[in-house]
């Protein structure tokens, strides 16, 4: 019997890794992901560490040299030090995102391992059925992510005309939130993977159809729920360098588009070109909260289905011992217990009401910087103009 156990482990992990195959080269090339084959392809080591190395180091002369130059710009100590703020963040969270081919690889397995203990109890078909939902979500991050950064490179060379200043934008802005993103889609993956499995094992419960093992069901619900906090535990502190990341570039988006508005000379491609840097971090913000908000909602029907199966079975001829089982299985359901990025941010959408106080606190704050006139910016409109008109 446990032979046929890891026979059928096996032959998920083997349409697991096949569905998801170029995804998973394409993380593990850039060492967003652990490399946990031994030779998935000639060479695929060395070239992944001379990816990463020369991608870190474009990434690192970038924000040096972007550093170098805000430091020079006349403006506010606040909004300088905002500008430089982002420039680190960017290059923090592409030295964090890279690291973890190095440091989750045993989190990696452990999270796997855990998904494949509970994907044996249900049906082949619904495994299939889980993984094409997966793969389409998948599909279309990478289709919205793709024109969202295709689109903003096109806008960038338009409004600063020089093929020098989009490179630079390249390496200091987009790699760093494009690393930041393909991480951020793995947390996404895998919260999607423990919400419908949990669905599954709701939908199980709630027809009735076959003998439920309320033992069986409790142990399932346990390990989905460890993968969860495993998988929070492992991308909590990108994760809260991203929020932070996101409020801090929103923040300087608006106020340069603000500052377009008041200069009376409002420029469509460069107005586009902030609107889509914003829409780029809240949807990042919504790949985090959204699935963690999902597994919430499916905890909560889990202990509600449990109520309801309670009543109606209750007779004289249920054991004590299974009415027990019951009663401890509903006490784990409705336990309403937010998980924590840090135990900073809560990740449900109910964040997002915080969040966007931060960011008002800060627009308030530069916006009265700027009415003193205190933003010179060398005659140019932004920061940033003053920044890429040095390289034009």
């Amino acid at each position: 019997m446990n032979t046929g156990f890891r026979e059928v482990q096996r032959c998920m992990h083997v349409h697991l890794y096949r569905s998801f195959k170029v995804h998973l080269h394409c993380i593990q090339l850039l060492f967003i992901a652990p490399c946990l084959d031994r030779s998935p392809i000639f060479y695929f080591k060395q070239a992944r560490l001379l990816m990463t190395t020369g991608t870190l180091a474009w990434i690192a002369i970038c924000g040096y040299q972007a550093i170098a130059e805000l430091i020079e710009v006349p403006m506010p100590f606040f909004t300088g030090v905002l500008y430089v703020n982002e420039v680190v963040l960017c290059v923090f969270i592409s030295m964090q995102t890279m690291s973890r081919g190095y440091i989750e690889a045993q989190r990696y397995k452990q999270f796997m391992e855990s998904i494949y203990q509970v994907a044996v109890a249900i049906p082949c078909t619904e495994w299939t059925e889980v993984l094409v939902y997966l793969r389409v979500k998948l599909l279309w991050i990478c289709t919205i992510f793709g024109v969202i950064f295709s689109m903003g490179l096109l806008f960038d060379y338009l409004h600063f005309g020089s093929f020098y200043s989009t490179l630079f934008t390249l390496g200091a802005y987009l790699l760093p939130n494009t690393c930041a993103t393909i991480s951020l889609a793995q947390y996404y993956a895998g919260a999607i993977l423990i919400y419908k499995l949990q669905e599954k094992i709701n939908q199980h419960l709630s027809s009735g159809k076959a003998q439920v093992n309320l033992t069986q069901t409790k142990h399932l619900y346990l390990r989905l729920d460890s993968c969860f906090q495993l998988i929070t535990r492992s991308y909590e502190m990108l994760i809260v360098t991203n929020v932070f990341a996101g409020i801090n570039v929103t923040s300087l988006q608006l106020l340069e588009i603000y500052q377009y508005l008041q200069s009376n000379d409002s420029d469509p491609i460069y107005l586009a070109y902030n609107g889509l840097w914003i829409l780029l971090q809240l949807f990042m913000l919504l790949m985090v909260l959204f699935p963690s908000e999902m597994i919430k909602r499916e905890q909560t029907r889990f202990g509600t289905i449990l109520f309801e199966g309670s009543h109606q079975h209750e007779s004289s001829e249920m054991a004590e011992d299974q009415q027990l089982t019951r009663l401890r299985m509903l006490t784990l359901g409705r336990k309403k217990i937010v998980a924590t990025a840090c135990g900073v941010l809560k990740l449900e959408l109910s964040s997002l009401s915080s969040i966007f106080v931060a960011l008002l606190s800060f627009m308030i704050i530069l916006i009265q910087f700027d009415s003193a006139k205190l933003n010179k910016h060398n005659g140019a409109v932004t920061a940033i103009d003053s920044l890429y008109n040095s390289k034009a």
